[in-house]
């Protein structure tokens, strides 16, 4: 027997994406990853810094699972173009970006993830996405090993999470 998936429209997934992103980015869940990343929050750049690296983190990481999970490029693009809209609105500085630019940037840093993805090198491809966002979060590549872990952990359980999700909906 088949599972019965919830019926939803483009502009109401993009929601749901964007509910999920957003309950990522809250402040108590920035300051318990720094804590787990030793990243020291001592002025208010350094929260801007971190909650930036994640949102493109989070932001690429359910562009990602999109890309995996849903067939329909037409659709998933749809609701990509409406979730990002959203955190546009909702999490961007208008007067410091508009719209296009700030896509362009983003799009820039998903390169990079997908880039690091691609890379066949043991132990496997989430080590060098971690190492990607390791970098881009410290300036350079911390050699601590713990720090790896904790983000391949946190990429590994938001995706399988989002996955779960995702699979609950049928687009319409």
């Amino acid at each position: 027997m088949e599972d019965i998936k919830i019926p939803i429209t483009k502009k109401q997934f993009a929601e749901v994406l964007y509910h999920w992103l957003s309950r990522a980015l809250t402040k108590k869940e920035i300051k318990r990853n720094a804590v787990a990343l030793d990243f020291k929050l001592i002025k208010d750049d350094d929260f801007r810094k971190i909650f930036g690296e994640y949102l493109v983190f989070d932001m690429w990481s359910i562009v990602y699972t999109c890309e995996r999970l849903l067939e329909n490029e037409e659709i998933r693009n749809e609701c990509l173009d409406i979730f990002h809209n959203m955190v546009y609105n909702g999490h961007i500085n208008s007067n410091e970006f508009t719209f296009k630019n700030w896509m362009i940037s983003i799009s820039l840093r998903y390169i990079e993830y997908n880039e690091a993805m691609k890379i066949k090198h043991p132990p496997n491809p989430l080590w060098w996405v971690a190492k990607e966002f390791n970098k881009n979060l410290f300036g350079k590549v911390r050699k601590d090993v713990f720090v790896q872990m904790v983000i391949v952990e946190c990429f590994g359980l938001f995706v399988s999470h989002l996955e779960k999700a995702i699979l609950e909906y049928d687009i319409v």
